[in-house]
């Protein structure tokens, strides 16, 4: 019989401007999970079972003020109950059983598990179906893909919080299974692949095959300039990759295509941050990860170099108008200046 899960994270998180945590892992972590809430469903949507269940960070051990603030969790709550991340997954992987279907709200938990699966070197592949309730709530309710607040949804249809609080993983997974409840959810899962052809999220992403982080960087401007950034090696074979012109995606996000000779296609991700070293001197950091590269991060690097170029040509027309009318202005000085002249 096959059964809906419905599970919620709170994770713990590195300080303002703090690339530690990514320097110690080796890994392009955001976070340290600190609770896993889960309920069940049967068929008919209705609730069989809750999980619940507190984790000890290994390396986030000092909890972070607005986690804390948000989710009520101290660093002794951690210490007196948490269990260590792996004893606590194989437990939640076993109460998930065998024919559980995963809904989260949103896709920032699905990429969390799989980091910390990958921190704690368990080599566990997530082999149940997993969909995203917000994108499909979005989708039916909405008719696009924007992102919806859970406490919205549930205003949107009428549902009731019983009191319970936002941002503890156990309630957050009830207020999901509410709404999943609410809406043709079926239907959403039926026409999955086509709601996420073209969406470009980490969670619809290859797994990292290789990971560096360079900082020191003063200036921003610096850092493509750098040949440790703005060159990269085959994940396989250590062969220098012919790379296509990098795009910028969104903000500080950029990705490139390289193809090694013997290998194919791989995709280059980078993002550039900041960093406080000692003493208080801010300067940037830029991580740079190599995936592989399928039909959907070709499309993505696609779209971006056209949508860039027709940035770039609107960004040079502006520019020349402001050139014209500059010159133009001149002229009319010039000839301004000359006719007083003439006058004298």
């Amino acid at each position: 019989m096959m059964d809906y899960v419905i599970f919620d994270l709170e994770w713990n998180q590195p300080f303002a401007n703090d690339i530690s945590f990514m320097k110690r892992t080796g890994l392009p972590m955001s976070g340290e999970i600190i609770q896993i809430g889960a309920i069940k469903l049967d068929e008919e949507m209705e609730l069989v079972d809750t999980f619940n269940i507190l984790v000890k960070p290994q390396y986030l051990t000092k909890m972070h003020k607005h986690v804390e603030e948000l989710t009520h969790i101290t660093t002794d709550d951690l210490s007196a109950g948490g269990l260590h991340f792996p004893d606590a997954y194989r437990q939640f992987d076993r109460w998930c059983g065998s024919d559980a279907i995963l809904l989260t709200w949103g896709s920032d938990d699905i990429v969390m598990l799989r980091e910390n699966l990958k921190l704690h070197g368990i080599h566990a592949k997530l082999t149940h179906p997993w969909y995203d309730a917000q994108l499909i709530y979005a989708y039916l309710m909405h008719n696009n893909l924007q992102q919806v607040a859970l406490t919205r949804a549930m205003e949107e249809l009428g549902l009731s919080r019983d009191e319970l609080t936002a941002h503890n993983a156990l309630h957050d997974s009830i207020f999901t299974g509410r709404v999943c409840k609410a809406i043709p959810l079926r239907k959403g899962m039926e026409e999955y692949e086509s709601i996420i052809e073209n969406v470009y999220a980490p969670a619809y992403f290859p797994d990292d095959l290789s990971f560096f982080i360079y900082e020191n960087f003063i200036d921003k401007k610096q850092v493509f300039h750098d040949r440790r950034v703005n060159r990269a090696y085959c994940p396989l074979c250590q062969e220098r990759m012919k790379l296509q012109r990098i795009q910028r995606l969104s903000g500080d996000k950029f990705l490139a295509l390289g193809k090694c000779k013997i290998h194919g296609d791989f995709a280059v991700h980078w993002r550039i941050g900041k960093h406080m070293k000692k003493g208080g001197l801010l300067r940037f950091y830029v991580t740079k990860s190599v995936t592989m590269a399928p039909p959907k991060l070709h499309r993505l690097y696609e779209e971006r170099t056209e949508l860039n170029r027709k940035k770039e040509e609107a960004y040079l027309k502006r520019l020349g108008k402001r050139q014209r009318a500059a010159e133009v202005a001149a002229a009319a000085e010039a000839a301004k200046k000359a006719l007083q002249e003439d006058k004298k």
